[in-house]
């Protein structure tokens, strides 16, 4: 069989970097059987990878797609990857050659049915290309018997004239694997997201002491006069939206497609219950939460696998507002508290599996100084600092449907001098927020 019959009977997609629910995939998939290619599915594929004992990512190491080629009477292999609006295409021999790039211009993270076609087209005509390059092993091998045959039956004893010495053998070069440019990555252009929070929060406060540590190990009857302990008893509920815009991602593979804004508001509802100087008691309380960050993130492969994985590094900076305020008829127990700051953080992001990202995150509060509510009672100089950090995971689920849960720490720190109405030489106050965000979405 010569290689350009086999090429046309032996071509695979593989799986196509950033391509959700492997919807490109399909539409090069069906475009190539439309031109008269036979295409090895991807399912049959990653199942005859998994019998040989290649799983997940390793199905598509140079090792894999060798073995699998054999296996599957492939000729070449089409590989590539989904950027923002456009779609990269790689045509690969079955030794590694990289046979040709070509990129198409893609519209709600699919191609037009022409440009799948032209897509077709083009790997087909590569194929065609390296075949005019190979010369079938079956000529050559059919050339003998002919020569043989003009040789008459009674010349087997006559001495030749003439002694023709046989051309030796061009040896076949050896082509070395070319592996293909790492595939394109980069963030959605928008992605939105709504869900749920749950949270847990602590606050103390009181003159005299130098940690909230101090003021539980101490026996009630020790503790200084005007001190606040607050504790919610059970975690809190509430709703979470969050919006991310990458815009320049729509101008290609561009350094600045990173480059974006990410905002995120919450409220949360809760009973809590408080206990301070004689006072105490329980009651509702609601808690808010809104930021806005600038943020550029810096897309690379990471070679931690045969394969490598998709990740990230982020930095942002911008605003964060939290406040917690319970009902008015409590306020002269428990101040409300309100904080709008600026902060500084670093993202990472790795992606495991089409499920699964894994995503961390920490935040250096900038001068988190509470609302005039805490300085009017504990002191009018005050001294603040805060960190937060979160993790989590998230994923793909079908179409443009994604998930994120994430786990998320904040704690700020207030140090108080001067008098007050309840503190006449100033004091301390700590405040934490613990808690988990989950929420369904779309990115596009």
């Amino acid at each position: 069989m010569s290689f350009w019959a086999r090429a046309e009977q032996g071509v695979t997609v593989l799986e196509l970097i950033g391509d959700r629910r492997d919807a490109v995939r399909g539409q090069l998939e069906r475009s190539l059987q439309a031109k008269g290619s036979e295409v090895v599915k991807g399912k049959l594929y990653e199942t005859r990878a998994r019998r040989l004992g290649f799983r997940g990512h390793e199905a598509y190491t140079d090792a894999a797609i060798a073995a699998l080629s054999r296996e599957l009477g492939l000729a070449a292999t089409v590989q590539g990857a989904v950027s923002g609006p456009t779609l990269t295409v790689k045509v690969v021999s079955t030794s590694g050659r990289l046979l040709g790039t070509e990129s198409y211009p893609l519209k709600k993270g699919k191609l037009s049915q022409k440009d799948a076609l032209r897509a077709a087209e083009t790997i087909l005509t590569r194929l065609r290309g390296a075949a005019a390059e190979v010369v079938p092993q079956e000529s050559v091998e059919a050339a003998k018997p002919a020569a043989d045959a003009l040789v008459p039956s009674g010349a087997g004893t006559a001495e030749p004239t003439a002694k023709v010495e046989a051309a030796p053998a061009v040896p076949r070069e050896e082509v070395p694997p070319v592996k293909a440019p790492a595939p394109m990555m980069g963030p959605r252009w928008v992605s939105v997201r709504f869900g749920g929070a749950t949270t847990w929060r602590s606050y103390c406060a009181a003159p005299g002491i130098a940690s909230c540590g101090q003021l539980e190990s101490q026996p009630v009857e020790e503790r200084p006069g005007n001190y606040l302990l607050f504790g919610t008893p059970s975690p809190y509920s509430g709703l979470s939206a969050e919006l991310d815009v990458f815009p320049l991602v729509l101008l290609g593979d561009t350094a600045l497609k990173g480059l974006g804004v990410t905002a995120e508001l919450s409220r949360r509802w809760s009973q809590v219950s408080v206990t301070g100087g004689g006072r105490g008691g329980t009651m509702s309380a609601a808690d808010m939460y809104w930021s806005l960050f600038g943020t550029y993130r810096l897309y690379f492969p990471l070679p931690l696998t045969a394969t490598p994985l998709p990740a990230f590094v982020g930095l942002r900076g911008g605003v964060i507002s939290r406040s917690f305020e319970v009902a008015e008829e409590y306020q002269a127990l428990l101040p409300k508290t309100s904080r709008t700051h600026a902060s500084l953080g670093l993202d990472v992001s790795v992606t495991l599996t089409r499920l699964a990202r894994v995503e961390a995150g920490f935040l250096y509060f900038i001068r988190p100084q509470p609302g005039h509510e805490q300085k009017d009672r504990y002191g009018p100089e005050v001294s603040s600092s805060g960190f937060g950090f979160e993790v989590g995971v998230s994923g793909d689920l079908f179409g443009p449907l994604d998930y994120s849960i994430r786990y998320r720490f904040q704690k700020y720190a207030d140090t108080f001098s001067g008098a007050g109405t309840d503190w006449t030489e100033g004091g301390i106050s700590q405040e934490s927020y613990s808690g988990l965000t989950w929420t369904l979405g779309a990115s596009f």
